[in-house]
């Protein structure tokens, strides 16, 4: 699920590429294309400093290579324009962008007829780091915003965007229209023309985020893959507002200390996306895309399923082994599915199977997870493989008949089982809601405890049960 967050961000990110393109033909068409005046165009832009090592241009085929991109939160340096050579070092931050080297290729004969036509953009070495705070504020936001000053001189659009994201935020904080705190994205309108982009490729990849409300952290380590057919017209967005997304990627989840590990999945993910709302023209993707999960993926903390573990006691007692569920999880089937996002909710578009420890896990279709504060409500099974449910059952009337004998323990056993047995192994429906982090989770039917079997099965057949008891 924070593969999607992630993906949100880099809709944010597609801005740089776009103001590199752009910075790349005007200084093309004035023949004095270099490192400083890329940068100077970028951080006359948005709220960062940029270093680059070296700029390649060629201006008879549209293409540009630029090698050791830096781009981190906006200091002096950037504010007052220095130029790259004299600057100081940048201070070390947990937000920032680092690139080996990027590839560039414009269309200059569609440029002269207004419109970006980008042919394609490889990104090699890609370095992406940023935090997300305990109010579900990313670290990366403030690079979007315009810069204060610009070549010393104060940016009137700096307070502008100041107040509007501190007004969203207060917002969000309330809980309000989720549309209002969508505002403080980035808008299609900042695009200077129409823009497309055939392909951007992405070679030796790595995002790690940083988790401040659990202290937990993601990393997504060989990231591969292409965004296509980027096509987006600020003036057209109902018809010019679409791309194709196709990622592979390593996820690890770690905690505080970054050695303790929680999850490590090898994913694959494709579909479509609208990057902007259509009728204001923010952005907020609207993304259905296919999930694939590799066969050996592992889950080592779920607290959901710790959870559900937790409110299975009276089952326990009865003989069922609950710790395969808070266990290890180990994914031991290749999984597709399909998650839609939009206003920053994870939605599954169908039902969800996964086959863990060899049982399997269905999460329904409907079910959600708002990424911006960690809400959600699924709607969910567990069912026990066979093996476990035949055990469970054996272990059950072996128990029972120490306390009521031999001859009534199967029928106090499937007392106490059959509200969870379906098609004959143990099928446990279960919701959980709330912040996903501490999740609230509670079985979907009535769970029986052993006392009040035995106590049923007395009412319906006193003699058996006295008989049962007598002959143990």
């Amino acid at each position: 699920m924070r593969l999607l967050k992630t993906i949100i961000k880099w809709s944010l990110i597609t801005l740089v590429p776009v103001l590199i393109g752009v910075a790349f033909l005007y200084s093309t068409l004035s023949k004095k294309i270099n490192k400083d005046l890329v940068a100077s165009l970028l951080e006359a832009k948005k709220n960062i400093r940029v270093d680059i090592d070296d700029v390649r241009p060629s201006l008879f085929t549209g293409k540009v290579n630029l090698e050791g991109i830096l781009i981190g939160p906006r200091d002096a340096n950037a504010d007052n324009g220095v130029l790259l050579d004299q600057r100081t070092k940048p201070s070390p931050s947990d937000t920032r962008i680092i690139i080996s080297k990027i590839s560039l290729k414009i269309n200059l004969i569609d440029y002269l007829f207004g419109k970006l036509s980008i042919r394609s953009l490889i990104i090699d070495g890609l370095d992406l780091s940023y935090y997300v705070d305990a109010n579900g504020d990313h670290s990366l936001d403030p690079l979007l915003d315009p810069p204060r000053y610009i070549n010393g001189v104060i940016n009137p659009e700096y307070e502008i965007k100041k107040k509007r994201r501190e007004l969203a935020k207060l917002k969000r904080k309330l809980k309000s229209d989720e549309d209002d705190f969508l505002r403080e994205s980035f808008n299609a309108s900042e695009f200077p023309m129409p823009t497309t982009l055939s392909e951007l490729v992405i070679r030796e990849g790595g995002v790690s985020v940083r988790l401040e409300k659990s202290g937990n952290n993601v990393f997504f380590s060989n990231i591969e893959g292409d965004i296509t057919n980027f096509d987006v017209d600020p003036n057209n967005l109902r018809d010019h507002n679409s791309a194709y997304l196709k990622l592979s990627s390593n996820l690890k989840v770690t905690g505080a200390d970054a050695r303790s590990e929680y999850a490590s999945f090898d994913l694959k993910a494709s579909g479509t996306i609208k990057p902007f709302d259509p009728s204001s023209g923010f952005l907020n993707p609207d993304l259905v895309t296919d999930i694939t999960v590799l066969e050996g993926s592992k889950i080592l903390s779920l607290p959901l399923a710790t959870r559900l573990a937790s409110t299975l006691e009276q089952l326990e007692k009865a003989g069922l082994d609950v710790s395969v569920i808070d266990d290890e999880l180990v994914i031991g089937r290749e999984t597709t599915f399909s998650l839609g996002l939009k206003n920053y909710v994870i939605r599954a578009v169908d039902a969800l199977p996964v086959i863990i420890n060899g049982n399997q896990l269905i999460i329904d279709q409907g079910s959600w997870l708002n990424t911006a504060n960690d809400e959600h409500l699924i709607n969910a099974s567990f069912t026990f493989s066979e093996d476990i449910s035949n055990k469970t059952f054996e272990k059950s009337n072996e128990y029972l008949s120490e306390i009521v004998g031999k001859g009534v323990a199967s029928a106090v056993s499937e007392l106490i089982f059959s509200p969870v047995t379906k098609n004959g192994n143990i099928y446990i429906p279960f919701v959980s809601s709330g912040d996903f982090n501490r999740p609230k989770v509670r079985p979907s039917v009535v769970l029986k405890d052993m006392a009040d079997a035995v106590k049923e099965g007395l009412k319906k057949d006193p003699l058996s049960i006295l008989k049962g008891i007598l002959d143990r």
